[in-house]
């Protein structure tokens, strides 16, 4: 007996299995050996059970299986319909189960087939279903693969292979990753990546490379986002992006941030401390330290505000811009030139709206000053 103690509740001449005909991991193809098996006559077993305890200590894994067949030459056993309990000092953590298995290497190599789900039986549950699971017992790490779905909470995850460790919780999405977020102060927030790297304990995220999302509800503000090396966590509901940032709105209009974007999903507001750029129409606006509040449509620029369109510009040092009333108010130094009779305002505050005929009409608070220069063609 090793220090990785097997236990088998079969019967004694289905005790360890001391190697492996082909390594699992280098793809051996489970139907040849499945065949070989049957031509070899190995020995049939009923209620098959199994159990791991590492170095003589706690229970780590037990499997059992309402049927087995031994192979002595190939040294593999094939198992059906087989349930598997992984367990954390001695208490059940995870639940697997599959329409049979395949045991390799003193049943240190596991490959489970057909329907294959993973159940996180402790808070927050968590569901992975694929077609194929290849599982390294001794290092705890395992490969899932075909059809991989992930579903956690409002969380739901697609992919075409998985990794995952036991040990770190550390789960790695390969493959056309699609995540979806239903809850619903999400809107259905769908993102798409190559590799998503996803700690199921702590919550956090991170996808490197470009990233793709939009919220597939119809009142979800964000048509389209796109940038780079996603970061995140879905415990405390924030995604980060790295520039460039592109994004598309239904109502405010498209934009780009040469800077991170933060994107705190339940409260549905954005920020950017770097260089914000707007196009909504032919009005342009741009600024630093910028927050774009999806659910209200107010947008907040902290530094170096400016909103240029045809025949008038506006410079200021803050400014806030409801987008559904048209009310902006601008303060700080701020500057409304017209080209019209090249008019020249100036004053600490202005406020108004943003008519729908796109003009600027802004005047100071109560108490507030304000000086207007005009330039007057002389021969006019």
């Amino acid at each position: 007996m090793t220090s990785e103690a097997w236990i088998s509740g079969s019967s004694p001449v289905t005790r360890l299995l001391v190697a492996a005909a082909c390594p699992l991991l280098a793809g051996c193809a489970p139907t040849d050996l499945v065949t070989a098996l049957t031509q070899r006559a190995p020995h049939k077993v009923e209620a098959f059970t199994l159990q791991h305890h590492p170095g003589g200590g706690a229970l780590s894994l037990s499997l059992s299986s309402p049927g087995a067949r031994h192979d002595w030459i190939r040294k593999a056993s094939v198992v059906t319909t087989p349930e598997a309990l992984v367990h954390r000092d001695g208490v059940p953590v995870y639940k697997i189960r599959a329409q049979r298995g395949l045991l390799l290497g003193n049943n240190r190599l596991v490959q489970l087939d057909g329907a294959v789900e993973l159940v996180h039986l402790q808070e927050p549950s968590m569901v992975v279903t694929g077609e194929r699971l290849r599982w390294d017992t001794r290092q705890g790490r395992m490969t899932m693969a075909i059809n991989l779905m992930m579903a956690r909470g409002d969380m739901q995850a697609n992919a075409g292979w998985a990794e995952f460790d036991f040990a770190s919780t550390d789960l790695t999405l390969h493959d056309q990753v699609v995540v979806l977020d239903r809850s619903p102060q999400a809107d259905h927030l769908r993102l798409e990546a190559t590799t998503l790297h996803w700690n199921l304990a702590s919550g956090e995220m991170m996808a490197p490379g470009p990233v793709k999302g939009w919220q597939n509800d119809p009142g979800g503000a964000v048509q389209f986002v796109q940038g780079v090396n996603l970061t995140g966590s879905s415990r405390r509901r924030w995604l980060e992006l790295q520039a460039p940032v592109r994004l598309q709105t239904r109502r405010a209009g498209q934009w780009q941030a040469h800077g991170p974007v933060l994107w705190w999903l339940d409260r549905q507001q954005l920020e950017s401390p770097g260089l914000l750029e707007a196009q909504v129409e032919d009005l342009h606006i741009s600024g630093r330290a910028a927050a774009l509040d999806l659910q209200q449509d107010v947008l907040t620029i902290a530094e170096d505000c400016q909103f240029r369109q045809p025949g008038e510009a506006l410079n200021a040092q803050q400014c806030r811009w409801d987008l559904q009333e048209g009310m902006i108010l601008a303060s700080g130094e701020v500057v409304l030139q017209r080209d019209q009779y090249q008019q020249v305002t100036r004053a600490a505050q202005l406020q108004g709206r943003l008519g729908g005929d796109n003009v600027l009409r802004l005047m100071a608070p109560p108490q507030g000053q304000v000086t207007t220069e005009l330039g007057l063609d002389p021969s006019g």
